[in-house]
């Protein structure tokens, strides 16, 4: 793939992500990790600031970033990223927070969120970037567990941004989540510590009550973050973007920043469900 790194491009050696052994040979397998993360009293610290602070939305699926009050978005991560952060910094080797937010599902047939991979948000050449997913109300196959596909953080491959871009799964997506990803047990106190890769996805909350997850990226220490954006023209653009672009932007909207790479007509080959099914069991072997 063409080198689409930003201009300072980190010069470190590949190293261990996670301080445990154990954790960091399962990572490097799986594209992510489920540990014990939070005590009930961080639970409720961050169910409060859930509770305290209003996104404006109040049906649905959404991530507090995307939320059209920035005021709130910046409240969500920093208050997020103060209670989640130092834990997370126990856990991880050489990284440092980018943004925290809620990831918040109520009830209703429209909530699944399709299998996918998060935006690029740095260079991934030398380090994985880090999603961490902690559930703060309880995660049941009713209210819509999380799915992953184990491994696909080492073969799938194409750029991802806002506000969509063409993937090589996304033509056998409902294959590949009935057929090929597996159902991650989690529990409120536990995380999902994850390699923002990994394809993952959760199907829609069933219940009568909302799920609360808090989550938060963490980038390899020393990383520019950037973001990259498709056109309605098919023309791709690379951006470093500033500190306040999480808080600031808006899905549709053209990234505020300093471009680095400009890609025209942009596509990926679609995978057929037997090359992926192929991939898959090659990681797993």
């Amino acid at each position: 793939m063409t080198d689409l790194r930003p201009s300072e491009i980190i010069d470190t050696v590949t190293r261990a992500t996670f301080r445990d052994v154990d954790n960091d040979a399962a990572f490097q397998r799986d594209g992510y990790v489920i540990v014990d993360f939070a005590s009930p009293e961080v639970v409720r610290a961050l169910l409060d600031s859930y509770t305290r602070l209003n996104s404006g939305i109040d049906s649905g699926y959404y991530p507090s970033l995307m939320s059209p009050d920035q005021e709130y978005k910046a409240a969500a991560n920093e208050e997020v990223g103060a209670i989640v952060w130092p834990l997370l910094d126990q856990i991880l080797e050489g990284y440092e927070p980018l943004v925290g937010y809620f990831m918040v599902k109520h009830p209703g047939p429209d909530t699944e969120v399709s299998p996918h991979q998060d935006w690029i948000l740095a260079d991934e050449s030398e380090f994985p970037t880090m999603g961490v997913w902690i559930p703060l109300t309880e995660v049941t196959e009713e209210v819509g567990q999380m799915k992953v596909l184990p491994g696909s953080h080492k073969w799938l491959s194409g750029l991802r941004g806002s506000p969509g871009f063409p993937m090589e799964w996304e033509a056998e997506h409902e294959r590949v989540r009935d057929e090929l990803m597996v159902t991650v047990p989690i529990q409120v106190g536990q995380a999902m510590v994850y390699d923002i890769r990994v394809l993952h996805g959760t199907p829609p909350n069933q219940s009568d009550s909302t799920r609360v997850v808090g989550s938060l990226y963490a980038l390899a220490e020393g990383s520019t973050p950037i973001h990259f954006y498709k056109s309605p023209e098919g023309l791709v653009q690379g951006f470093e973007i500033p500190d306040d672009f999480y808080t600031t932007f808006m899905i549709g909207d053209v990234p505020v920043g300093e471009p680095f790479i400009e890609i025209e007509d942009y596509s990926v080959e679609q995978l057929s469900f037997e090359e992926i099914a192929r991939r898959y069991a090659a990681s797993r072997a």
